[in-house]
């Protein structure tokens, strides 16, 4: 794994995907501030990085049942 240097803009990413990992490139775009190529780029290193392990689905108990 490659050693990285995260700044402002991985962070935001971060946060995004930690709240919603579903997010399209398009939204995760918008809502950092970036442009797509830029945001697809970026997580993408933050990946190969291993900063991001996984996407998982949380489920709701209550209607589960």
């Amino acid at each position: 794994m490659e050693q990285i240097v995260i700044d402002a803009i991985d962070i935001r990413l971060l946060d995004a995907l930690q709240t919603d990992a579903s997010l399209s490139n398009q939204a995760l775009a918008a809502l950092t501030h970036i442009s797509p190529p830029t945001c697809l780029r970026r997580v993408k290193r933050l990946r190969d990085a291993g900063l991001v392990e996984r996407q998982v689905a949380l489920l709701s108990p209550d209607r589960l049942s």
